[in-house]
């Protein structure tokens, strides 16, 4: 519409045209003078006019531009709103109000029955209301005075109209068509390989019905840019598919030749065979949306699939942990007796893609991928423990003792034969041998238990407890827990040894927190080796390791205070046979024994000194019976007790032992 003039009886200027000099003439003035001597006159009033036109021009311009110092100038229209005159915030609450109108607006599309709606806002519509503003502002305050004065003149003839600048953001719209191509419920379906077992058969494409983009696009942007409703029929097209049944022969002719036969992987001997209807059901067909026809169409697996698979089936047979080796000495070195076997972890991802290359490729054997996982003590570089000479023996004799003890004996040496001891490390004699059990060999024999002598599995087990202390003690190593027995037990004083020299281990529960050990230390950054074994009659323990060049010191037994007998005591036992007198302990003094220990150092300088002390406690003779025997065995509780034998004091001589030796009592 046009606007009312901005200043009533305001006169049109004539058309001007222009000299080449640049000067304005009105038109083009005859040689003569048609005025007859009037036309200076004439034409001095004619400039003056021009020039207080002029002004009033220019003091009109000055006055609009004060009186609209922060409006927009009349008869300014942005879209459909008329901001002229309006004060700014004024204008810009109203354009951000009709900005935000049209961004809730909706597009509305229709098609077989079915309406889908949007707010614009949603599917991408941005309104620039500030830029509209800023443009509106600009009308009348150009930098150049002649365009400020051709906008005034501009505005006097007609309203200006700006549009509201608008931005659709594409990838937006898309996401809703989109949403109604699926709705539409006919996508273009692609030709596709249907695996059945081992058969392998094509099935055809089929067209689909989606939205026609430019179309839709082109309708959404007409509507806006005349800011009328978006209401109108959805726009669609048939989208053929990207790959139809002539596209995949060749990969229908590739995946039967796959199904045809399986494939096979080996690893370390064993062959497994993968049958191909298995594989099949990891086949994957991907369709390139950028390709068309047979280029578009490729044929895959889904390895992470494919992978769990052959973990699950594979794994148990293939992985294995690895394997230390079993070591010994041979007299003049360490050697393996049992060579190290090295750990595998199936890689079974790795073997995923291999088996993807072999099943879709030439069908040649894989040989499966695994994780090479080396062994502690390998036996192909035994010299890195760095074990190369004896330190310390010990040994006992166990003669004489009842079968079941003996068994006991041998099984427990039998057991630690081999262990080693990594650098600073600690060494547990329970741990070498573990839980004493019956299924481990150990059987019933006569063992200490607290106060009293019993019977339990693995009695006789202190023996070779005793045996390791010796090697150790000699070895100079240190010794972090030991207990002595309670009471002087003859079996570890044959051959000359001296009392004190033994080491108990006790096992009450199955809790290992509640044993008692026997432990040293490994020093050393070299490994230990111990070595054990019995010949029917004695138990040998020796220590190896690296060449120390230490030397031990032992001095002891030195003999402290006596303890007198304990009484007789007789015990009834029910569970006795009638007729049962069995003598089970008998009687001993007790006394006070020390052994002092010194190690030096390669130079002579002393490393650690301990004194071993031992109370052995005083027994008396102990007979157990059965009810119908009571009172009838030796046991006198009055008997008069001998005295204590004279104290003396047994002196070792204190020489010192060189590792590796035996080590006669002193």
């Amino acid at each position: 519409m046009r606007r009312q003039a901005l200043f009533p009886g305001t006169v049109r200027l004539p058309a001007l045209s222009a000299r080449p000099d640049g000067m304005p003439v009105l038109g083009a003035l005859p040689l003569s003078d048609p005025f007859g001597g009037r036309g200076p006159r004439l034409l001095s009033r004619v400039a003056t006019g021009g020039a207080l036109l002029l002004f009033l021009l220019a003091t009109t311009l000055l006055l609009l531009r004060t009186a609209h110092a922060d409006r927009v100038y009349p008869a300014v229209v942005v879209a459909d709103v008329s901001v002229g005159g309006l004060p700014t915030a004024q204008a810009a609450n109203a354009l951000q109000g009709r900005a935000a109108a049209i961004e809730n607006s909706t597009a509305s599309f229709s098609h077989d029955g079915k309406e889908w709606q949007a707010a614009l806002r949603d599917i991408g519509l941005t309104v620039d209301h500030e830029s509209g503003l800023a443009e509106a502002l600009a009308v009348g305050r150009e930098p150049e005075a002649w365009d400020r004065l051709g906008s005034v003149v501009g505005l006097v003839r007609d309203d200006e109209r700006i549009a509201l600048p608008m931005r659709l953001d594409h990838a937006a719209l898309s996401r809703w068509f989109d949403t109604i191509d699926r709705e539409l419920g006919v996508p273009p379906r692609n030709a596709a390989l249907a695996i059945e077992g081992t058969s392998v058969e094509i099935v055809p494409e089929v067209a689909g019905i989606v939205v026609d983009r430019p179309r839709a696009v082109a309708e959404i942007e007409t509507n806006l840019a005349m800011l009328r409703p978006i209401a109108a029929a959805l726009p669609t097209l048939d989208k053929p598919p990207a790959v139809r049944a002539a596209d995949l022969k060749a990969g229908r002719d590739q995946l039967r030749l796959a199904m045809a036969v399986p494939v096979q992987v080996t690893h370390d001997g064993g062959i497994w065979t993968l049958p191909a209807a298995d594989l099949g059901r990891f086949v994957t067909q991907s369709v390139d949306p950028s390709a068309q026809g047979p280029a578009a169409f490729s044929l895959g697996m889904d390895r992470t699939g494919l992978a769990a698979w052959l973990e699950e089936r594979l794994a148990p047979e293939i992985n294995r942990e690895a394997s230390d080796a079993e070591v010994g000495w041979n007299g003049e070195r360490l050697v393996s007796t049992v060579p190290s076997v090295d750990g595998a972890t199936l890689r079974a991802d790795s073997l995923a893609e291999l088996v993807q290359d072999s099943f879709l490729g030439g069908h040649g054997t894989v040989a499966a991928p695994v994780e090479i996982d080396k062994p502690t003590i390998d036996s192909n570089n035994l010299d890195a423990l760095g074990i190369v000479t004896p330190l310390g023996r010990g040994s006992s004799n166990y003669s004489g003792s009842s079968d079941g003890r003996a068994i006991n004996v041998e099984v427990g040496a039998a057991l630690l034969n081999g262990t080693l001891i990594p650098p600073r490390g600690e060494y547990s004699f329970n741990n070498s041998i573990g839980h004493i059990t019956e299924d481990k060999g150990f059987v019933e024999a006569q063992v200490i238990l607290g106060e009293a002598i019993g019977s339990d599995i693995g009695g006789g087990i202190c023996q070779v407890s005793t045996t390791v202390f010796r090697a150790a003690y000699f070895a100079g190593m240190p010794i972090t827990e030991w207990w002595p027995h309670r009471w002087r037990i003859p079996f570890y004083e044959y051959d000359g040894w001296a009392p004190g020299l033994d080491a108990s281990i006790l096992q009450p529960t199955p809790d290992p927190s509640t044993w008692g050990d026997f432990r040293f230390e490994n020093p050393t950054d070299s490994w230990l080796l111990v070595e054990s074994w019995t010949d029917g009659v004695n138990v040998i323990v020796n220590l190896y390791g690296a060449d120390l060049g230490w030397t031990v010191e032992s001095d002891g037994p030195v003999m402290g205070e006596k303890f007198q007998v304990e009484p007789d005591a007789e015990v009834v036992d029910p569970e006795l046979e009638p007729g049962t007198i069995d003598q089970t302990e008998i009687a001993a003094i007790g006394e006070e024994v020390g052994h002092l220990r010194r190690v030096f150092d390669r130079d002579g300088s002393l490393l650690w000194e301990r004194n071993f002390y031992t109370k052995f406690f005083p027994r008396g003779n102990v007979w157990n019976v059965s009810p119908d025997m009571k009172g009838k065995s030796p046991a006198d509780p009055d008997r008069k007790l001998p005295p204590l034998p004279a104290e003396t004091e047994i002196e070792s001589e204190g020489e010192a032992v060189s590792p590796g030796e035996p080590v006669p009592a002193g």
